[in-house]
């Protein structure tokens, strides 16, 4: 059995994902307020040198966080559009094993000689398959797959993952963020195949893993594909199915510097922002 990680744990990492964007972005509000009331510059150059600081981050994320959201917009036209004019009965085959797992009333196959299972879908996820996974796999690896997929759908993963990928990109001064990012993605991944191997078996997901990193997917699926799941995501599934627990994901030494003097930074400078605020007590107005 491959060890789980605890759910206490996990839930509270995506309660607080949020929290860092919201403060930022509070702090940036009162920089805008003691701009629009003091003027530019501000009494002294540490002053206007910390406030401007603290604007200029906060313009930057807000730039990659809608950069970010725009491109899922226009991917998830793009898989919609596929499903429209590609969309065909489930195969009997893939019906029969989502009928085991209780998720044929969110299943929708496409044709596609490719073979492929995503979930797609924010609120309401859905699982997408191609009508040649049927023929590309065994039916214990079809279950498996769909056993993956439907972790996927009941944690709502799609959205989870474009929030990881949002607060990621507003935090894109700092090295760190995309690793973050990436792990998130690794992370629900990892989670996935923990739950279907607990269903079908590591040697079975395991083989239907390395016949699906074999096929190349049309460019709608690789987009609505999580974000860096490439082959260093192959190679930690590999291990964890091999190892029977997750691998160590522990970011560059250099990235954690970096990240580090950059927080200390902007920190700094937000305290500034809220000492000089005319809006909070203590402020200079």
């Amino acid at each position: 059995m491959i060890r789980r990680l605890g759910r206490p744990a996990a839930a509270s990492y995506w309660v607080l994902l949020p929290l860092p964007v919201l403060a930022h972005a509070g702090v940036a509000v009162l920089a805008v307020a003691e701009f629009a009331t003091m003027g530019w510059p501000l009494p002294t150059w540490f002053d206007t040198v910390a406030v401007t600081l603290v604007l200029a981050a906060a313009a930057v994320g807000l730039a990659a966080s809608a950069h970010v959201t725009v491109r899922a917009a226009a991917d998830s036209r793009r898989l919609r559009a596929l499903i429209r004019t590609a969309r065909r009965p489930v195969p009997p085959l893939i019906r029969n094993e989502a009928a085991v797992l209780g998720c044929t009333p969110r299943l929708d196959a496409v044709a596609g000689d490719e073979a492929f299972a995503v979930t797609y879908g924010l609120f309401r996820p859905r699982i997408l398959v191609s009508t040649g996974l049927a023929t590309a796999l065994t039916p214990a690896e079809i279950g498996a797959v769909l056993a993956h997929e439907r972790e996927h759908l009941r944690h709502r993963d799609p959205l989870r993952l474009l929030a990881a990928r949002m607060v990621a990109a507003w935090g894109c001064y700092l090295p760190a963020a995309r690793w973050l990012a990436g792990r998130a993605v690794l992370s629900r991944e990892l989670a996935a195949d923990r739950a279907a191997a607990g269903s079908s078996g590591r040697s079975v997901l395991a083989g239907a893993l390395l016949k699906l990193a074999c096929t190349p997917a049309c460019p709608a699926i690789a987009a609505a594909s999580p974000a860096g799941d490439g082959s260093r995501s192959l190679e930690a599934r590999v291990t964890q199915l091999e190892a029977g627990r997750p691998p160590r994901q522990r970011p560059a030494v250099s990235r954690l510097l970096a990240s580090g003097g950059t927080l200390a930074l902007l920190a700094a400078a937000s305290l500034c922002c809220a000492a000089l605020s005319p809006v909070l007590p203590g402020g200079v107005l």
